[in-house]
């Protein structure tokens, strides 16, 4: 086993915040510790942390004026505040929260009927309606609440909502209507 090596570091940086952090330490040939490290913000709230690790054992004393801290020597490690106690807090007493049962709205279901597709003609040769249908239409319920869902869709279509199971039922008008007389092969 080597035996133990003296040494020595430390550092001290700030950032771009104005926030600056600093520990040094030493050992000797006895593994004797001597440091300090310490942290202070950009407004001047800082702690610092003295220690010495020797034979003896550990031993740290706290040196900050952190808001709410005193002087005091928890666990033999002395804390040393220097922080001005400011105005006490005020106990606030709100009103207790008011909770109504609501209950939910009855479910709406709309049903279209297809338009009445009404054919003259007015001239002798044959006349051809076409009614395209829209793409099926989708539909998730995310919640159980009652939901309505009113559809207008282009063309003869006819759609039924639920909201409670969701269900849906869809009827389409035939594709085209043809008027005049049938061609022979």
């Amino acid at each position: 086993m080597q035996p133990p090596q003296p040494y020595s570091f430390a550092y001290d940086s700030t950032d771009e915040f104005g926030t600056r952090l600093a520990q040094e330490e030493s050992g000797d040939v006895n593994n004797n510790k001597v440091g300090s490290y310490s942290y202070t913000d950009a407004a001047g709230v800082f702690r610092t942390v003295k220690y010495v690790a020797d034979g003896e054992g550990f031993r740290a004393t706290i040196e900050t004026n952190e808001p709410g801290t005193k002087s005091s020597n928890p666990a033999d490690a002395p804390v040393v505040s220097s922080a001005v106690e400011g105005p006490h807090p005020v106990a606030v007493k709100t009103a207790p929260a008011v909770v109504k049962a609501v209950r939910p709205a009855a479910a709406v279901v709309d049903v279209l009927r297809p338009a009445s597709v009404a054919v003259q003609a007015v001239q002798p040769a044959p006349l051809v309606v076409k009614a395209l249908q829209p793409s099926p239409l989708t539909v998730q319920a995310v919640h159980a609440a009652p939901v309505a869902v009113h559809a207008v869709p282009s063309g003869p279509v006819i759609q039924a909502f639920q909201a409670a199971p969701v269900a849906y039922a869809v009827g389409y008008a035939p594709i085209a209507y043809t008027l005049g007389q049938v061609k022979k092969a």
